[in-house]
């Protein structure tokens, strides 16, 4: 396995640090709340991408705005899991809307 998945227990609202830099790669205290650090390679949820690398992006079968224009057939989870990206770590955490989560991909 490529990848290693990591429940948060927080809420919705906290912010999530990259454990490499401490960068709070989702932080609310910002308006633009994305800020990836050199260790980010996505920030997605279960509804979309809210930034993504090119380079993590060649390892997934299809690319994001495929997955996008063809939403209702795409599980995010499923096509982030499925990447040939060599090592890296999910966070994955509440969205704050039921049965929905945010995905955080950082290098291993």
């Amino acid at each position: 396995m490529a990848y290693q998945l990591i429940q948060l227990s927080i809420q919705a609202t906290d912010n999530i640090n990259c454990p490499h830099c401490q960068q709070a790669v989702i932080n609310w205290s910002e308006e633009q709340y994305v800020q990836p650090c050199e260790h980010t390679l996505f920030i997605a949820m279960d509804i979309g991408f809210e930034y993504i690398t090119d380079e993590f992006e060649h390892t997934l079968r299809r690319t994001v705005d495929d997955m996008h224009a063809n939403d209702d057939q795409v599980v995010v989870i499923e096509e982030l899991t499925a990447s040939s990206y060599p090592d890296f770590v999910i966070y994955q955490s509440d969205l704050g809307v039921e049965g929905y989560s945010r995905y955080v991909g950082i290098t291993a």
